[in-house]
């Protein structure tokens, strides 16, 4: 066995989830507004990335909403009638072990002021109980976390639960050095806790009742997300009280991975429906594009190539990390130009483009014009899954058969004061009016790199219905629903359904309006232009497009490398 491979030969079982588990699907790939809530406001007073003698001077306001979140939860709990069950609130916010006191240290004081109040202003009438600021600031948060997403008892009945759901509440730490272990079999009567931790918290531990959880970290390793998200879990009986505060560039990476693991649920499913084995299917499995992310960096030494191979059928990609500089926007802008040149040239002008609700649709192009205006994209060198080589390679070598009439749609908003058509730019027109979508420069863009919004999307979803029947999209729709056992009419359709059945591929044309991150102005006067394929299935056999990233692409990428302190377990 010495050297063989890993990967199974004779079968892989995918284990589904029940309907009664509080998983990825229903945290983030379903609405995740009511359940998820960002945290915008850490970076002065607790960046993601601190070292081991950050000074904690005081607490997010963000975290200290969570805390009186997670003090409404244990008394709506109550009215419940949930009084002997456990109650749990994490936060994770450093791997360090004196920061974790730090953070010990201030939401004891946060809780008492919580607790002091409750006991003295909870029995009395809501007029006079709301006259005391953190009354007053708990009922604001039970109308903003709570009223406007779930049916709740009213404000009075609350009221009048705080003291009791507040008063045995504690504070732990849970690290190699806590001397406090949290025992939940100890606490007969039920245990309400928040604990504070890093390493020890992330893995291997599970917190009874968990209602709150504020997680303040960062990796792009789908392993180390997965089990730091303790927060998954069954939640009977208080499902929609869970909070979960998170920036939204990790809420980003939790839905690419939520994605991710449902696409490869369904590799396993045709794998079962077509009677294959794994070592027949496997490398269909392997060659998933997120193994980019999910293996590369623990296989790569400092200067290393490293070499994957990806196929690109039933797959999705976009242009969500672009160049920055004035050149390179102009360039892109004017590719997009020179494709409707080139579309009147042979016989499929813009202006003859069909109205869609997600924009201008052309059929049956030719996958020429695909390939002239990929080849003039630039394509930021660091964003590897649009790198046009490997792209226009797949594209030729099916132009004559499965690639060779595509869908093209010019992108625009329905309603919008962006209207953008004839005078984008002076003496160029697409011949349609193109209302362009709004999208915020990320937090870790600079002068030469744009990161598309912090979730790093760049299309709305269901986009890829595009093109597709009213009917198709009718049945798609109505399977999905059926093999989720749901009855919902106005739930939120993965677009993978909608790509398993396109027979054309599908180029979307992005022009964008890039506000800042505090979106209160334009950062560009021109839209700045950017791309995404939907590719169908393919009935031949696929050669995989290859693709080479080494450790400083990685680096530049991705960042610090979080996983792998994270193995070392927590620092003091």
């Amino acid at each position: 066995m010495y050297e063989s491979d890993l990967f199974p030969r004779h079968f892989i079982i995918s284990l589904e989830p029940p309907s009664n588990y509080f998983g990825t699907n229903k945290v983030f790939l379903q609405d995740s507004s009511p359940v998820v809530k960002y945290i915008k406001d850490n970076e002065e007073v607790l960046p993601i990335k601190h070292d081991i003698g950050w000074e904690l001077e005081t607490l997010p306001l963000s975290m200290i909403k969570s805390i009186r979140t997670f003090v409404l939860a244990c008394a709506i709990r109550l009215t419940m009638g949930g009084g002997r069950q456990h109650c749990s609130m994490l936060v994770n916010a450093s791997r360090f072990i004196n920061v974790q006191s730090q953070l010990k240290y201030e939401i004891a004081v946060v809780l008492k002021r919580i607790q002091q109040s409750a006991r003295v202003y909870g029995a009395l009438s809501p007029d006079q109980a709301l006259k005391d600021p953190e009354m007053a600031a708990l009922e604001q948060t039970w109308q903003e976390v709570y009223t406007s997403t779930i049916p709740v008892p009213e404000w009075a009945t609350i009221q009048n639960c705080l003291h009791r759901a507040a008063s045995p509440i504690k504070v732990i730490e849970v690290n190699s050095k806590s001397t406090e272990p949290l025992n939940y079999s100890h606490y007969r009567n039920g245990l309400s806790v928040i604990a504070v931790g890093g390493y020890s918290l992330s893995r291997g531990m599970t917190l009874e009742g968990l209602t709150v959880s504020y997680f303040l970290r960062s990796s792009v390793m789908y392993d180390t997300l997965m089990q730091m998200g303790r927060w998954f879990g069954y939640r009977n009986g208080y499902e929609n009280l869970c909070r979960l505060w998170m920036t939204e560039e990790t809420e980003g990476w939790y839905q690419h991975i939520s994605e991710s693991i449902e696409e490869l649920r369904e590799e396993l499913h045709s794998m079962v429906r077509l009677g294959a084995t794994p070592k027949e299917f496997g490398l269909r499995v392997r060659s998933h594009p997120d193994n980019l992310i999910v293996t590369a960096r623990n296989k790569m030494g400092s200067g290393q190539m490293l070499r994957l191979k990806i196929g690109l059928a039933n797959r999705f990609c976009e242009t969500s990390i672009l160049k920055r500089d004035q050149a390179s926007l102009k360039a892109n802008l004017q590719s997009v130009f020179r494709l409707g040149e080139y579309l009147e040239k042979i016989g499929y002008p813009p202006s003859s483009a069909e109205k869609d609700r997600y924009g201008w649709l052309l059929k049956d192009i030719p996958s020429e014009a695909v390939l002239k205006f990929l080849g003039e994209f630039q394509n930021h060198p660091g964003f590897t899954l649009t790198d046009p080589r490997p792209l226009t390679q797949y594209i030729i070598e099916r132009s004559e058969t499965e690639l060779q009439a595509w869908d093209v749609l010019f992108a625009s908003v329905q309603n919008s004061r962006s209207s953008m058509g004839n005078n984008i730019l002076k003496n160029h027109t697409l011949g349609i009016k193109i209302n362009c979508q709004t999208r915020t420069a990320g937090s870790r863009s600079d002068s030469k790199t744009l990161y598309v919004s912090n979730k790093q999307r760049v299309s709305s979803r269901g986009i890829e219905k595009v093109g597709l029947s009213s009917a198709l999209i009718e049945r798609v729709e109505s399977e999905y629903r059926s093999s989720r056992q749901s009855t919902q009419s106005n739930m939120n359709y993965p677009d993978r359904i909608y790509r398993a059945e396109r027979t054309r591929p599908l180029l979307i044309i992005h022009l964008l309006k890039i506000k800042t991150a505090s979106q209160d102005e334009i950062e560009h006067r021109d839209p700045v232009v950017a791309w995404s394929i939907s590719f169908p299935k393919t009935e031949t056999e696929e050669e995989r497009v290859e693709y080479v990233v080494n450790a400083t692409w990685w680096q530049g990428q991705f960042g610090e490398d979080i996983d792998e302190e994270e193995m070392k377990g927590d620092d003091v």
